[in-house]
């Protein structure tokens, strides 16, 4: 999927007394990136008694893109406009999405992690490397989750206290839903077009834990049906942000330059990954016979 999005430069709403009227205004001015914005203030374009506190804003915008510091725009920016980080922080962005034995955070646990980035997939079995998450998550400074606010997140900060969490965070579910795409996940995607595989293309966030006892009753074909449909809502996060950058700066109508390309889209795809996966953690022991004995006797209940 080809993506066009806002260049994180082109963003002003950021900075002191600037809001989304004045970035417009900036913009029709032909001050379409920072530099231009110094540069205007510079020449007595812009009122300085307007725009003083926004220059020393813009100072220290460019230095944060430099030293690679997304925290800085994460505490400046409106929660609502965090998709902006996306086009300048794609490398650095890690989707999410997690299985848990039940929706309650008291009386359940998590049974699986599918994670996608840089075109690269990761996933976290209860039993078998779910311990191997957390120095994974704390390699990347931007989340991306489906109402992971309210779901994915709360139940990894209870289920690993000791993990890096307090991210930025772009909750693709609020996002999507300021463009009218309202729903679960997978109605949101039925909206725009985004097609599941025919293996995973019924099943529900209500199977997953069906799916999960039955695997440790004993059902690998319903292991490699509940890992296949974790690791597609991953890509398919990835897919989601990417539609919906282009439809907020569709909106925005930016008359500068569009980022064209950000981040990599899948190189392989969940079935050829899931795959390797099994030969990998076979290889551990024998066969889905050990994954499921060392599921059964995890803390996942």
């Amino acid at each position: 999927m080809i993506s066009t999005g806002l260049p994180l430069n082109s963003t002003f709403i950021h900075l002191p007394g600037i809001g989304g009227h004045r970035e417009r205004e900036l913009w029709r001015k032909g001050i379409l990136d920072w530099n231009r914005f110094l540069e205007a203030a510079s020449n007595g374009i812009l009122s300085p008694e307007t725009y003083r506190s926004a220059v020393t804003g813009v100072r220290e915008s460019l230095r944060a893109v430099e030293r690679r510091d997304l925290s800085f725009f994460t505490a400046s920016l409106p929660e609502c406009e965090h998709w902006r980080l996306y086009p300048e922080f794609g490398d650095d962005t890690l989707f999410l999405d997690i299985e848990t034995t039940g929706i309650g955070i008291e009386n359940n646990s998590v049974t699986l992690v599918a994670t996608f980035s840089n075109g690269c997939l990761s996933l976290f079995v209860a039993g078998v490397n779910l311990s191997d998450f957390p120095s994974h998550i704390a390699q990347y400074p931007l989340l991306v989750t489906f109402n992971g606010s309210h779901f994915d997140l709360p139940f990894l900060r209870t289920y690993f206290p000791e993990a890096q969490l307090d991210k930025a965070h772009i909750d693709l579910r609020y996002l999507l839903a300021s463009l009218g795409y309202k729903g679960g996940l997978k109605a949101v995607e039925r909206a725009i077009g985004l097609h599941r595989d025919p293996p995973v293309r019924g099943v529900t966030g209500q199977d997953a834990p069906k799916l999960w006892q039955q695997y440790r009753l004993g059902d690998d074909a319903a292991f490699e049906i509940l890992a296949l449909y974790n690791l597609t809502d991953a890509v398919h996060l990835a897919q989601l942000l990417k539609f919906a950058i282009r439809e907020k700066a569709r909106k925005l109508k930016f008359p500068g330059q569009m980022v064209t390309s950000y981040g990599q889209v899948s190189l392989q795809s969940c079935t050829e990954y899931l795959s390797e996966w099994l030969t990998k953690h076979r290889g551990r022991e024998s066969s889905l016979e050990t994954l499921r004995r060392l599921a059964v006797g995890s803390n996942a209940t």
